[in-house]
């Protein structure tokens, strides 16, 4: 160390050592200062101004502490009055930025306060400034310091709460779900969302083959900007699902090609029932869709899925149904999948020959031969079981049963 720095060195500690008997006036005089440039400070929770200003004090003692230890900013670490600070004012709603803004303001005007009393007690001139400058490099060092470990603990903290928030946003929603004494107006009131009005319910559930961990909300926002300008109510259930309502009247498409998740959409109702219902309805949507193994992304309508939901409850027994029903039809071959949209057009057609003719775009004489083709697989005419067979094609399609292999195959056969 050479004498420059030692004097100087040794210059802070004196002038910190005068100042260790005033600390508390210095902690105060700093805390007026962060208030007085922050007017509506004084207008938050008691309790965390409380602690905020015992952290302003306890730092400002630090610093002074330390310069009169000559302390190294290593052996400086946050006090428990910071600490508990940072976290009473995240769990009040204060920003990071109001934060670090408090922390930067307070270095500032205690680095004034420093250099003011440098020129009281240390009467060199040409030490003074070096004095002066060496204490607020110290205190702009431990400023750094200190923002990283704040900057961590307010993060930290703010997902705790988030993480508890939305456990306990969820399980009260389950509790709206099914509890049948229910205080509608204080629902409301406590999930900011009117429960009275009319809504229409989605349900977002991460995609099987999807490695994307983030969040759903962001896609429940974005469905819910598409439906109406007023605010959805969003809940995030676990890390792959995310209920969502919107207050609209009606149902508009609504596409999000490029999410990470399947997205089951309810039927617009009013009230509480009907956010029940609405819920419901886009449970089973989203089931289906995912059974159906379809594309992330894809939104499905309860109105396109109901009675494949309805059915679907016992998968494997469905896939029997649909397989005995049909027949070698059920096979994934070319003549299968030709046969099959054959009959679909025919029931669709209600069993015309000519109107099916005309969706397929051949000769009725080809639809009566693939007709009499299906007859002889089935062992019977098609009509003389269409209930059962429109409902297993009706499934099959729903959920994906059948791959197919090309339009290729509707005219081959």
């Amino acid at each position: 160390m050479t004498l420059v720095s030692h004097s100087i060195e040794s210059a802070a500690r004196d002038v910190a050592e005068a100042l260790v008997p005033h600390r508390t006036d210095i902690g105060e005089r700093v805390w007026n200062h962060i208030v007085a440039t922050s007017p509506t400070l004084m207008s938050r929770a008691h309790t965390p101004l409380r602690l905020a200003n015992a952290a302003c004090h306890a730092s400002s003692a630090a610093l002074l502490q330390a310069l009169a230890n000559s302390a190294s900013l290593e052996d400086i670490m946050p006090t428990t009055e910071v600490i508990l600070a940072t976290r009473a004012l995240v769990q009040n709603g204060f920003s990071e930025d109001e934060v670090m803004s408090g922390y930067r303001v307070g270095t500032a005007y205690w680095c004034e306060n420093w250099a003011n009393a440098v020129e009281k007690y240390c009467p060199d001139p040409q030490l003074s400034v070096r004095v002066a400058s060496y204490g607020t490099s110290f205190a702009l060092g431990w400023l750094e310091m200190v923002i990283g470990q704040v900057v961590a603990d307010y993060r930290e903290e703010a997902k705790r709460m988030s993480r508890e928030g939305s456990v306990a946003r969820a399980a009260y929603v389950r509790k709206i779900l099914t509890d049948g004494d229910l205080d509608i107006a204080t629902a409301s009131r406590d999930l900011r969302y009117d429960l009275t009005g009319r809504h229409v319910a989605f349900v977002l559930s991460r995609h099987h083959d999807s490695r994307d961990a983030a969040p759903l909300d962001p896609i429940a926002r974005t469905l819910a900007t598409g439906l109406t300008a007023s605010a959805p109510l969003i809940v995030r259930v676990d890390v792959d699902t995310t209920l969502c309502w919107v207050p609209a009247d009606e149902i508009r498409a609504v596409h999000v090609p490029h999410a990470p998740a399947l997205i089951g959409q309810g039927r617009p109702a009013r009230g509480l029932d009907g956010f029940r219902r609405s819920h419901r309805e886009a449970s089973e949507a989203a089931r289906v869709a995912h059974l159906a193994r379809r594309p992330a992304g894809t939104v499905t309508r309860f109105d396109d899925a109901e009675l494949v939901a309805l059915c679907s409850k016992d998968g494997a027994f469905c896939d029997a149904f649909v397989r005995d029903k049909l027949g070698p039809l059920a096979e994934d071959t070319d003549e299968a999948h030709g046969l099959r949209t054959t009959l679909e057009t025919y029931f669709a057609s209600n069993c015309n020959f000519r109107a099916t003719a005309v969706r397929l775009g051949v000769h009725h004489n080809t639809v009566r031969y693939r007709l009499e083709r299906i007859g002889a697989l089935l062992g019977r005419p098609p009509e003389q079981n269409r209930l059962h067979l429109e409902l297993a094609l009706h499934l099959a399609g729903g959920l994906g049963l059948f791959t197919g292999v090309g339009t290729a195959a509707v005219s081959q056969y």
